[in-house]
């Protein structure tokens, strides 16, 4: 897990399972892992707008709707 986002801007709103959530898997090169939880993406972040298949890849999850 991250400090950046817990101390600075609280922006996760699940920072216990932060090091699952896209944006840390993306920084972190796991590529295919990224494009397994963006296959069928239902939900999106309100923090960088990237979509996934479940809202627990997602710092700030909401309805993602094509």
């Amino acid at each position: 897990m991250t400090d950046r986002l817990i101390n600075i801007d609280n922006l996760c709103t699940d920072p216990e399972n932060h090091t699952l959530h896209i944006c840390e898997l993306k920084k972190a090169g796991k590529t295919l892992e990224v494009e397994a939880l963006q296959k069928n993406p239902t939900f999106i972040c309100g923090n960088c707008a990237q979509k996934a298949n479940a809202k627990g890849a997602l710092c700030a999850p909401g309805p993602f709707h094509n």
